[in-house]
């Protein structure tokens, strides 16, 4: 058969299908719109992040460090040919308005300060007022912070704020930085000192936590190339000195990580819209199919073998598919421009650029080949078509082969396994939806068949007229009952449950501090400021006071391998491997620590420590296993002899490496502290301490978890706009099947009418029929999203779990109501007729 012929013959093929045509495309299109909108808003945001690279690092090069930088890399960095640097010190602190005339300490913030030392940013622009460059506004006495801090200080610009102890004239207020993201968290307003107002500041004291930064800019238009080699020469400067160098095309590369982390979570979900899609494609095919039945056979009597009369249908599934999936990439890109002004907090608009070929190119992929691999099983009947059909159509049913039957159906699975790899970048992610989706499918179907199979059995002498026949229509051939249930179950399980897990962590956070519980952190405090704060607190009703020596080290090597090499080979480890390792020295471990493998302190000839479980698991470490550390160039070799739990959930004072007393106590150290505040009373006891110890930060507990609470939010509402892509879906493939149904539904209704029964009272009949699929679905989709639910919390978060029956009612109702209106609009052309137009037309 030439391509000629195979194009005619699909088009003939495809007359007098109209409806079912724009099911496909319609069922088809909702998921490729999700799955284009997350690929492309992903895609908008890392574009924006790298074409913006230059000025989100305000440099060509960075050098990060925790601690001081070693000369060697100021040094590789002078002599790089025509290179200019900038030193940039950041830290968390207090900053508090001069004391009031009475005495009294002024109010106080807790700010993000940054110390810069040269040109600031040598990209990007930095909007001051008065718009002068930095290093004129920046004295050794001045400071230029942002203007919201200012306003809960009550300080004008000229006015003085306080830093450390020392007193600065505000010179000016910071508006936006290049390498600062709206979207980016923080701890506080930001303040702008130079260095030499950093040194007189005195916080730089041993312990402070600073994170240092060197800047550093190549001759304008150097190649990327030549930014590649200065990197380079810096890290061998920098030897086995625990720094980062970054170029400006590694800009952000935390929250890239962490918007990459997201995308592959919201990619799934949106892909779960896509498969719901497929059912629906499914339906669609083999009712279209069932209608072509007679024309295949007389096709195969042609001449036409099965391969090409399968490769027919299968070119028109394909056509279909691209069609179904451009409808999707169009709605998909509305959906990125319609979502910023929607959440301007959400996401940037002007990083938002829908044109985004990977993006596009993926759902044309994955529509098509959704489209193909969800219509194998109802394309397989082609094959089983005989031409003998044209003669005996009515003597003999198709034959059933149950191996073509099982290798579609693996196809299927195999196929499904292969996009969500794909999609989530992970065969282990890949598979563990696939399992998941596959159960909870498996589970939605055997609901949906014992329903079709029950009400056939039920009793009907009573109830009026309405509920007997919209329960006999549920298990009556072509009512697409089963494939709703699946798709609508699927929906609502997805929305259900995410809402249920971010419900419960939102009241959690929001919920009183545990009984006991510190309400505040209190950070760098110097050893010999300790009873001087200690008895602040007590003085202002605090309780609960706690305080422990915490060392700052970094991890050379675990059981005598460098971190550096675990590291190179295993991302997932390479936080709890290269992160500032605290640890502190007890004789006794606190209440909410159990030891569950070893003993403490039972090796007397070496030193020893205790590790959180987890953390060893995290660390690739044991009990009788090595840790070294590096502190402050003192090295230090401790012997694992025993793993414990902790309880993280009463926010008390806990840590993941817990040494033996008598090995760290001459170790440089701070003490963290923690009390429980009482109420109304924070803001007063963070303006003492920063009067009398304004190098101590006060980290309030509430604040935090408010902070969290917003990325929480933020986060659940995106998947839960995903997650209603997957009730559209459903709503679809039932729509689409009433639709495609709409003759037979016609004649119904004309006998109905032709019986006595008015408009309303064939409505009421349609209405039980499909609330009774929304119900059936929404009570199976809200038990596997509550199941869901309990899964994460218990097991995920170990969070104690709380059934809402509220939601999940209002899920069962809101599911059956939306059932009822697709069902009823879908019906709406049948129920108009009448039925003399039926009658004639027959």
């Amino acid at each position: 058969m030439t391509a000629g012929t195979a194009w005619r013959q699909m088009l003939r093929e495809s007359r007098g299908a109209a409806g079912r045509l724009a099911f496909f495309v319609a069922c088809l299109g909702v998921g490729v719109a999700a799955v284009v909108a997350v690929a492309g808003l992903s895609a908008s945001l890392d574009q924006g992040i790298r074409s913006e690279a230059r000025q989100l690092l305000a440099a060509d090069l960075a050098v990060e460090s925790i601690r001081p930088l070693p000369p060697a890399i100021e040094r590789a960095a002078a002599v790089l040919p025509g290179a200019q640097t900038t030193r940039v010190r950041e830290l968390v602190t207090v900053v508090a308005a001069p004391p009031r005339a009475s005495g009294a300490p002024g109010p106080s913030q807790l700010v993000e300060l940054k110390a810069v030392d040269g040109h600031y940013p040598f990209y990007g622009t930095l909007e001051v007022e008065p718009r002068r460059p930095l290093s004129t506004l920046l004295a050794p006495d001045t400071a230029v912070a942002a203007p919201e801090l200012l306003a809960r200080l009550g300080v004008p610009v000229g006015g003085t704020i306080r830093i450390g102890g020392r007193d600065f004239r505000v010179a000016g207020t910071v508006r936006s930085e290049p390498d600062r993201l709206s979207i980016s968290p923080s701890l506080g307003p930001r303040v702008f000192l130079s260095g030499a107002g950093l040194a007189r500041t005195g916080l730089l004291g041993r312990g402070s936590r600073v994170e240092h930064r060197l800047l550093v800019k190549l001759p304008d238009g150097e190649a990327p190339g030549r930014v590649a080699v200065a990197a380079a020469v810096l890290r061998r400067a920098a030897g086995a000195a625990n720094v980062r160098v970054e170029t400006y095309k590694e800009a952000q590369p935390n929250l890239r990580e962490a918007l990459g982390d997201i995308e592959r979570f919201l990619g799934l979900v949106a892909l779960l819209s896509l498969f719901i899609g497929g059912i629906g494609v499914a339906q669609s095919v083999r009712a279209w199919l069932a209608g072509r039945l007679d024309a295949i056979a007389v096709l195969k009597c042609l001449g036409m073998r099965p391969r090409e009369v399968l490769g027919l249908y299968l070119g028109q599934t394909v056509l279909l598919g691209l069609a179904g999936s451009v409808a999707g990439i169009v709605a998909g890109a509305a959906v990125q421009l319609a979502l910023p002004p929607l959440f301007p907090d959400l996401i940037p608009a002007e990083l938002i650029r829908p044109w985004q070929p990977l993006a596009l190119l993926r759902g044309l992929a994955l529509g098509v080949g959704v489209a193909v691999l969800f219509s194998l099983l109802p394309l397989a009947d082609v094959l089983r078509v005989p031409p003998a059909r044209v003669l005996r159509r009515d003597a003999e049913p198709l034959p059933r082969t149950r191996w073509l039957a099982a290798a579609t159906l693996a196809a299927l699975v195999a196929g499904v396994l292969g996009m969500a790899a794909a999609q989530s970048g992970s065969w282990e992610l890949g598979a563990r939806f696939t399992g998941g989706l596959a159960v909870a499918a498996g589970l939605l179907w055997l609901g949906a068949f014992a329903v079709t199979r029950g009400v056939a059995r039920l009793p009907r002498e009573r109830g009026g007229l309405a509920v007997r026949h919209g329960l006999a229509a549920l298990g009556r051939p072509g009512a697409a009952t089963v494939g709703a249930i699946v798709a609508l179950g699927l929906g609502v399980l997805v929305v259900l449950g995410m809402w249920l897990v971010e419900r419960r962590l939102s009241e959690e956070l929001a919920a009183d501090l545990p009984a006991g519980a510190p309400s505040a952190f209190l950070i760098d405090v110097q050893p010999d400021q300790w009873p001087g704060v200690e008895a602040i607190l007590e003085r202002e009703g605090a309780q609960h006071i706690d305080s422990v020596p915490v060392v700052t080290a970094r991890l050379l090597a675990v059981n005598g391998r460098s971190v550096e090499q675990i590291a190179r080979g295993d991302r997932e480890r390479r936080w709890a491997l290269t992160r500032e390792q605290r640890l502190t020295y007890l004789r006794e471990l606190p209440d909410d620590n159990e030891v569950v493998a070893g003993a403490l302190w039972r090796d007397p000839r070496r030193a020893e420590v205790s590790v959180e479980q987890d953390f060893a698991r995290d660390l690739g470490v044991g009990l009788g296993g090595t840790l070294s550390f590096d502190i402050q160039g003192v090295p230090l070799e401790l012997l694992v002899t025993s793993l414990r739990t902790v309880d993280w959930r009463n926010f008390r004072i806990n840590f993941f490496l817990v040494a033996e007393p008598g090995v760290l106590e001459a170790a440089p150290q701070m003490r963290l502290a923690a009390a429980e505040l009482p109420r109304g009373r924070e803001q007063r006891v963070q303006d003492l301490i920063a009067a009398r110890y304004p190098n101590v930060t006060l980290i309030r507990v509430r604040e935090v978890l408010e902070k969290v609470m917003a990325v929480l939010e933020r986060i659940g509402l995106g998947i839960r706009f995903l997650g209603g892509f997957t009730v559209l879906a459903g709503i679809a493939i039932l729509a689409g099947a009433v639709a495609a149904g709409a003759a037979r539904r016609g004649r119904e209704v004309a006998l109905l009418k032709t019986l006595g029964m008015t408009r309303r009272g064939v409505a009421a009949a349609y209405a039980v029929e499909y609330a009774l699929i929304g119900l059936v679905a929404g009570v199976i989709g809200a038990g596997g999203g509550a199941l869901l639910a309990w899964r994460v919390l218990t097991e995920g978060f170990e969070m104690t779990w709380r059934f809402q029956p509220a939601a999940v009612v209002a899920a069962v109702a809101g599911t059956a109501l939306l059932t009822v209106a697709a069902g009823l609009a879908a019906s709406w052309r049948a129920l108009e007729r009448r039925p003399i137009e039926v009658l004639r037309a027959e």
